[in-house]
């Protein structure tokens, strides 16, 4: 008889210990599956362009020195030719010299 009120008591810790354990895990879960599906709509975000967006100012600004950058190469790229051009007609060249090939 006092094996039996041992075991009732045995198994009420151990039913008492299995639903808390039950709870916990169950908890656990839906927080990991609400923590997935926040990320998982983060990375599709980022995917969409949500980085993008952000960057976009930063993308146009840089784009635009760019083009400045250029368009001052081609400048003295004309300007040099030009004036290559222009020192080749106004100096006479001396007979008997050679050019430097």
């Amino acid at each position: 008889m006092y094996w039996m009120h041992h075991a009732r008591d045995l198994l009420i810790l151990m039913c008492g210990g299995s639903i808390i354990t039950t709870i916990t895990f169950a908890s656990l879960w839906v927080r990991a599956r609400e923590r997935a599906t926040r990320a998982e709509s983060l990375l599709e975000g980022m995917r969409m362009g949500g980085r993008a967006d952000s960057m976009s100012p930063a993308l146009d600004a840089i784009a635009e020195e760019v083009e400045r950058i250029g368009e001052g190469q081609r400048f003295i790229t004309r300007i040099m030719s030009e004036s290559a051009s222009r020192a080749e007609l106004t100096r006479p060249r001396t007979p008997g010299t050679t050019t430097p090939h």
